[in-house]
């Protein structure tokens, strides 16, 4: 009996502060008892502006895919040079790569990208302070979270407004120095 996996990884890599390169891969597989054999082999690498996440720049590549048209899937890619990771991204996405316009594998990375926004924020934040243990109050660390990004209170269940981790962030709010 065949088995089959899927492997992706998004790496998210600030140059500067006004940008970050980032590089998606995708790798499909399947195996049996006589081993593996490789279906897809993608790979995006590109250059976003920071905090905005506009794509400057995107190029991609396919090592493997199973049939000759499949080459046509690389163009749709490029056209999303312009496009703001954020609301609308997504039917960006489907408009420039759905159906027959593209490639549904490719069109999964780009999903993906989506991803840029967190991870950079994250990365903005511990730039500015330590990350805190688990167990320690994380009101600092979010307060420097939601100065940078106010969209992550109510992003999810554990940031919902009146959970204690916002209410703790709201307290350890200080105001300017006059």
């Amino acid at each position: 009996m065949r088995s089959a996996k899927r492997t992706k990884s998004l790496d998210i890599v600030p140059l500067d502060e006004g940008r970050a390169r980032f590089e998606l891969t995708l790798e499909d597989r399947s195996y049996d008892d006589t081993g593996g054999e490789l279906i897809h082999s993608l790979e995006i690498k590109g250059l976003v502006s920071l905090p905005e996440l506009e794509i400057l720049e995107i190029e991609p590549k396919a090592f493997h895919q199973p049939y000759a048209e499949c080459g046509a899937s690389l163009e749709p890619v490029r056209k999303m040079v312009g496009a703001r990771i954020g609301a609308g991204f997504r039917a960006r996405v489907f408009e420039t790569m759905g159906r027959t316009l593209g490639c549904t594998h490719f069109m999964t990375l780009l999903l993906d990208l989506t991803s840029a926004h967190t991870l950079s924020t994250f990365l903005r934040m511990r730039a500015r302070v330590p990350m805190p243990q688990r167990e320690t109050p994380i009101g600092n660390w979010l307060r420097i979270g939601l100065e940078i990004e106010p969209r992550l209170e109510n992003a999810c269940t554990a940031l919902s407004t009146e959970s204690p981790i916002i209410r703790d962030a709201r307290d350890n709010v200080t105001e300017p120095s006059e």
